[in-house]
């Protein structure tokens, strides 16, 4: 009886690989035929809000590439600085200079009031100097590719769909700690985002890169009622879907490059990583999307680790070469994402690193679980509330002034400067 069990179970878990491989083969190519269907509209402005912060070494690298974005579309770039971040005011201005024929505007903001997401506070600022039909929200550490627009703009097209979003991959192998959080998505990124997408709609987005159109936004009010949140991609979802609309997930895939120092810097990137979805998706989604999360992504995540561990622990020739079986059939899937979807932005002899951290990864997710709800972004340390919203405990500012000796600089109300 339980080793029938046994083999059912392994059955089940070769099965969600394989399953999963022919979907996502299935979902890029229907999201081809539907991109190649519409003709875009050239008359579209699209504009893209960035907030930026310095601190990554690869940051300039990422603006400056998509800044050469060639696109039909008429683009502007609307930069969000800091005012007390110098380093992001010499670099963008520099950056312009490079680029004169693109339009960017660079706006500089004081600190955003207690309480007040930092991200959401630049992009309710930005999008008052917006002047676009199409706005795009952009990461400072992402890399677009050159059909981005052109793929995801066609879903919206579709009345009912509010806003479409794209699936991140790492880019960054530079050293270890890098290689490690560019595995941990390279993995899992398009089994977690696509195959759920089968059973219902997308509930949540990626917030790294997404686009709406500035009528729909106007109708839901914009971002104004959603500068509380610290999960700023959760809440935009939950906001549009609130309002009647549904989100779409498209199939640009795009880069995102993270530079990580050392091991404090990959554990607090962690850390927030797997303690976002406790205060968003496990909180307020509904039943239905619960049992699909917890199905689809959860329990899925888990798999690798249940073989290994099985596999140790009850040794046999069977559970080693059922073992080789299920890990091989995960490096073929992994490498023929890496060539046909990620632009093999993994390097050919670091897709066993993925496999690797797919053993792992269960273990992290697992300790997230006992942590203090408290995380660090980019040097802001925040605590995270019940009401899914968030309290300073130290800014970023505090810190760089103590650390780096830079001094208290004057706090206004915003000053605009337009290239």
């Amino acid at each position: 009886m339980i080793n029938n069990l046994i083999l059912i179970l392994g059955l089940v878990i070769l099965a969600e690989r394989v399953i999963k491989w022919i979907l996502i083969q299935q979902f890029f190519q229907r999201a081809k035929l539907e991109s190649e269907s519409v003709l875009p509209s050239e008359s579209d402005q699209i504009s893209i809000l960035q907030p930026i912060l310095s601190g990554d070494p690869t940051l300039w690298d990422c603006l400056s590439h998509n800044l050469a974005l060639k696109t039909s579309y008429q683009l502007e770039f609307i930069w969000l600085i800091d005012q007390n971040d110098p380093v992001a005011q010499l670099g963008c201005r520099q950056l312009i200079e490079t680029y004169p024929d693109v339009s960017v505007k660079l706006i500089s903001l004081p600190p955003s009031p207690n309480q007040i997401s930092p991200k959401m506070f630049k992009l309710i600022a930005g999008l008052k100097e917006a002047t676009g039909n199409i706005i795009a929200v952009l990461d400072d550490d992402t890399l677009l590719p050159n059909q981005a627009f052109d793929q995801c703009l066609p879903y919206l097209e579709k009345p009912e769909i509010g806003v479409a979003f794209g699936l991140p991959y790492y880019v960054n192998f530079s050293n270890f700690w890098s290689t490690l959080v560019s595995s941990v998505v390279n993995g899992n990124n398009l089994l977690t985002y696509i195959p759920y997408t089968y059973l219902i709609n997308p509930f949540t987005i990626n917030g790294m890169f997404f686009v709406i159109k500035r009528e729909v936004l106007e109708k839901v009010n914009g971002f104004t009622d959603l500068d509380k949140f610290i999960v700023d991609d959760y809440a935009i979802a939950q906001h549009f879907r609130q309002q009647g609309y549904q989100l779409a997930q498209t199939p640009v895939c795009h880069g995102i490059s993270t530079q990580i120092q050392d091991s404090t810097h990959y554990f607090n990137l962690i850390t927030r990583w797997f303690i976002f979805p406790q205060a968003s998706i496990l909180k307020s989604s509904s039943i239905p999307e619960l049992i699909v999360f917890y199905l689809m992504a959860f329990l899925p995540t888990m798999f690798p680790f249940i073989v290994f561990l099985y596999s140790l622990l009850f040794p046999s020739v069977s559970a080693l070469i059922y073992s080789l079986i299920y890990f091989s059939l995960n490096y073929a899937i992994l490498t023929y994402f890496n060539q046909n979807y990620l632009r093999n932005a993994t390097p050919k002899a670091q897709i066993i690193v993925l496999i690797l951290v797919q053993i792992l990864l269960p273990i992290q997710i697992i300790i997230t679980l006992f942590l203090p709800r408290k995380i660090n972004w980019r040097g802001n340390i925040m605590q995270l509330t019940e009401d899914g919203g968030f309290e300073f405990i130290q800014r970023r500012d505090s810190f760089y002034s103590r650390e780096q000796g830079i001094g208290n600089r004057e706090q206004g109300t915003g000053n605009r400067e337009q290239e």
